[in-house]
């Protein structure tokens, strides 16, 4: 089996430079065009999709529509690929991060999330309960996941073993996509096309998806 997981493309909370979190926001028309060119991008790869999943998000079901081929009955939701919770700080401009926000970018130790949003620990927990499940799939199909930025780099920290101080290290853009197969016992990267440079706080990149 082939997971293909891959970020959802660009919102107006993207480009705006707004933490986005779980508010249901919808692809910009940027975003729509970002998800059109990597249908091509992966079918220019070989990958045709079997299945398609997408977190419960807006964006993202609009994105693995796309991407996938797809309408979007025929998508499987996955609660447990959704994004991140920032509680109380969804939809607040990254330059107006307190230095604690800004930890979760810089120094991802150090964040402690404010009452009622999601820590580090709980998105690891749950993007490895994902990963367990897909361990069980012992199909051949190519499975497409649609999901998000701090969950996907969640994911990515589980498949390749990175500590968490090295978290934001391989930024992923919007549409940014890798595939991971565990046909030698253990999950492994097996390409991938991440649509992004390193990023870092100041420029808001990862969070402007430009």
């Amino acid at each position: 089996m082939k997971l293909v997981v891959m970020r959802h493309g660009q919102t107006n909370y993207n480009k705006e430079h707004r933490l986005q979190g779980r508010k249901n926001i919808p692809l910009s028309d940027k975003g729509l065009s970002q998800a059109a060119a990597t249908r091509d991008e992966m079918i220019a790869a070989g990958l045709h999709f079997d299945r398609v999943l997408s977190s419960p998000l807006e964006r993202a079901v609009q994105t693995a529509e796309i991407v996938g081929g797809v309408n979007r009955e025929q998508i499987a939701r996955e609660e447990r690929i959704i994004e991140i919770d920032f509680g109380p700080l969804e939809g607040q401009q990254v330059e107006s991060l307190d230095d604690n926000m800004r930890n979760f970018f810089n120094d991802p130790a150090e964040y402690i999330p404010p009452e009622g949003a999601e820590s580090y620990a709980e998105l690891l927990t749950r993007m490895g309960s994902f990963l367990s499940a897909m361990r069980e799939d012992k199909s051949d199909d190519t499975i497409l996941a649609v999901s998000h930025g701090a969950a996907l780099h969640a994911l990515y920290m589980l498949v390749t073993g990175i500590t968490l101080e090295h978290y934001w290290d391989k930024a992923i853009g919007n549409c940014g996509w890798f595939v991971i197969s565990n046909e030698t016992g253990e999950w492994e990267i097996i390409s991938e096309s991440m649509h992004a440079e390193a990023w870092t706080l100041p420029s808001a990149s990862f969070l402007s998806g430009e």
